[in-house]
């Protein structure tokens, strides 16, 4: 999926409430965020934004009569994922376990910096072919974090493998693809045989899998589009030759990883997990950029209406007003956000989850200061608050930096660090 929806986990959790010695608390869903799969929310508003807008404004696509869609959707999500959960629940068999670390050059940032008269501004998908690009506005993490499992006779029946980077080779088409993901389980299952995979996509709120320093060569005007958000584009590269590549370097950071676990599989490991949620300031817009937005969105409704509704470019246009308005309603609501996080020990690794799109400098801190000296960081579980951006991405400006992208600040980001390191270190002094 795109994103997870709290809607759906509340549902089956309550399906599971019954299953026997199951706490549902401790289930944890992520997705791996590919663009080209269902989303809960077919429009770029959700109804409350819709009617500050005007419904009858906003041009809505023809939809199948066969498209599942809001409640029905969520049950058929729901009965299935606890069909899912069950299964796995009671079909559990003694075994084992192990984790490696390794690398795959996956991701590569997607802010590139160009110069603006004496200062800078980043454009998220812009062109580095620009004579005025500078740098990136960050690094990139190329871990591959392997959690094996192995049946009583010592045959692996399982891998859950964690790659900081969205899966989007295919973002911006109109397709059904699980993008690289689809081609990385078939690599693995022709290394490893017929094993479950699980795949985790790590903290990579500014990552992509495509290389704009190489790729912006070739595809100027694409990468424009792309960078707009507002349609389907076609760029001038196979994406499935893409998806092979980072298949096969996922694969080879797998088999690297197996030759290290399988000689150190437990079968009594450490295991502890906390469930928990942390309360977090949500980003605050002023009354002053309030009222800039409604401006420009009460211009917007006067240039359209039922007979000539807002679409395509116009309507990803006011993304950002509308997020301004949308965000000045949330906090006169409540000034703050519950995320939910689980922290784990499983052995000498520490898992952790987190429902933002997370910038990889959190992570970064995370995996450097934390007592364990294997820690994941799996991002977009449980529920969805957006990107969580560093200060430096603020002042840059662009998609995935601004209040219309954001719940929560670098203040909350600095605070789920705190909290992360706190967990996990307790995690290290149980005995």
């Amino acid at each position: 999926m795109c994103a997870p929806d709290e809607d759906i986990m509340r549902r089956v959790r309550k399906n599971l409430a019954a299953l026997d010695g199951f706490s549902p608390e401790y289930l944890s869903v992520s997705v791996t965020h590919t663009h080209t799969s269902l989303h809960p929310c077919p429009l770029l508003f959700a109804d409350e934004a819709l009617k500050i807008l005007g419904e009858e404004r906003v041009w809505l696509p023809e939809k199948p009569d066969d498209l599942l869609e809001g409640a029905e959707l969520k049950d058929f999500l729901a009965e299935r994922m606890t069909q899912v959960a069950t299964e796995a629940w009671n079909s559990r068999k003694p075994g084992g376990l192990s984790a490696a670390s390794d690398y795959a050059a996956v991701s590569f940032n997607r802010r590139p910096v160009f110069r603006k008269g004496g200062d800078t501004e980043t454009v998220m998908y812009g062109v580095c072919a620009r004579d005025d690009f500078l740098r990136f506005e960050a690094g990139s993490d190329h871990s591959a974090d392997m959690l094996y499992t192995w049946d009583e006779s010592g045959a692996l029946t399982g891998v859950a493998v964690c790659i900081p980077c969205p899966s989007q080779v295919f973002e911006l088409h109109s397709l059904l693809s699980a993008d690289y993901w689809h081609y990385t389980r078939k690599a693995l299952r022709e290394a490893f045989g017929n094993i479950h995979i699980l795949p985790l996509c790590g903290a990579a709120g500014d990552q992509t899998p495509i290389d704009l320093t190489r790729f912006s060569k070739t595809n100027r005007r694409e990468l424009e589009i792309w960078g707009a958000q507002a349609g389907e584009v076609y760029c001038n590269y196979d994406m499935a030759d893409i998806c092979r590549d980072i298949a096969d370097r996922i694969t080879d950071a797998v088999r690297r990883g197996f030759r290290k676990a399988k000689d150190r599989v437990e079968t009594q490991p450490a295991f502890l997990h906390e469930a928990c949620s942390l309360r977090l300031p949500i980003r605050k817009v002023s009354e002053a950029d309030y009222r800039e937005a409604m401006a420009c969105i009460e211009a917007a409704k006067s240039r359209f209406s039922a007979e000539n509704p807002i679409r395509g470019d116009d309507l990803v246009a006011i993304f950002e007003p509308m997020g301004v308005i949308w965000r000045y309603i949330q906090q006169n609501r409540s000034e703050t956000v519950d995320a939910s996080l689980h922290y784990m020990r499983i052995g000498d690794s520490a898992w952790m989850t987190c429902p933002f799109e997370l910038f990889i400098e959190y992570s970064l801190r995370i995996k450097a200061r934390a007592a364990s000296l294997h820690t994941v960081v799996v991002q977009m579980t449980d529920q969805y608050l957006d990107y969580l951006p560093t200060t430096l991405a603020i002042q840059g400006g662009s998609y995935s930096s601004a209040p219309a992208s954001t719940t929560c600040g670098p203040e909350s980001g600095d605070m789920l660090v705190a909290d992360a390191i706190e967990k996990i270190n307790a995690l290290w002094r149980v005995t």
